[in-house]
């Protein structure tokens, strides 16, 4: 199977513990990653346009759509100035079906590509019987507005610093999946956003597909780090 374009973003945060980052619980009855808790992403859609743009595009459609969190600005370059019942109306328009760009244009706005660092590629294993050529991105999260699941494809939402995480996907309080866990310890690494961003934007972008052992366990084919 060709792996399907998707894109997903890592909206990160400062925090007492140093980073947060958010995440959401996929809805139990998904066919692909059920329960797991990943980052808000999905699927690339034709509207979105052509690569690479279009997976910035996607990247931002769905994190508005799973988080509500809008990174856009307007005409003259400044962040987009929506309070929280104008952006909860936007959202409902935008899961009626409405594009998400043509709802901000209309309003004098555009996607804040340039908010986005691609930060990897991941591709799913063909051992998989769903595949997607994912690209994640990192983000700051804008000030003023309040990230919530959409309570549709995902649940659950929350902030959380990427040790925590890990610990409670240790003790099977949380399902994190092979791509998230890697992403995770990395930013694990980090207690400064911006020190994580700018070792975002420094990065080279190499397509990486991990292996299935034969027992639901996943590597990496240059080892653990080589990604």
């Amino acid at each position: 199977m060709v792996p399907r374009p998707a894109a997903t973003v890592m909206l990160l945060r400062p925090a007492r513990a140093g980073i947060v980052v958010y995440m959401n619980r996929r809805n139990s009855r998904s066919r692909f990653m059920p329960d797991a808790y990943v980052f808000p992403g999905g699927a690339v859609d034709a509207a979105d346009g052509k690569p690479p743009r279009a997976f910035a595009i996607a990247a931002l459609r769905e994190l508005f759509e799973e988080a509500g969190i809008l990174l856009a600005r307007d005409g003259a370059g400044a962040p987009a100035q929506l309070d929280g019942p104008e952006l909860e109306a936007l959202r409902n328009c935008a899961a009626q079906g409405d594009r998400l760009p043509s709802l901000l244009q209309e309003l004098g706005l555009h996607l804040d590509v340039e908010a986005l660092t691609h930060y990897s590629n991941w591709i799913t294993p063909e051992s998989e019987p769903i595949r997607f050529d994912a690209h994640f991105f990192a983000a700051r999260a804008p000030e003023g507005q309040i990230a919530a699941a959409d309570a549709v494809e995902v649940h659950d939402g929350i902030w959380i610093a990427a040790h925590d995480a890990l610990a409670r996907a240790d003790r099977e309080e949380l399902t994190i999946r092979f791509p998230t866990r890697k992403h995770l310890e990395r930013l694990a690494r980090y207690d400064d956003v911006d020190a994580f961003m700018a070792h975002a934007r420094e990065r080279t972008i190499t397509a990486v597909m991990p292996f299935d052992d034969g027992t639901e366990n996943y590597g990496l084919p240059g080892g653990t780090d080589a990604w």
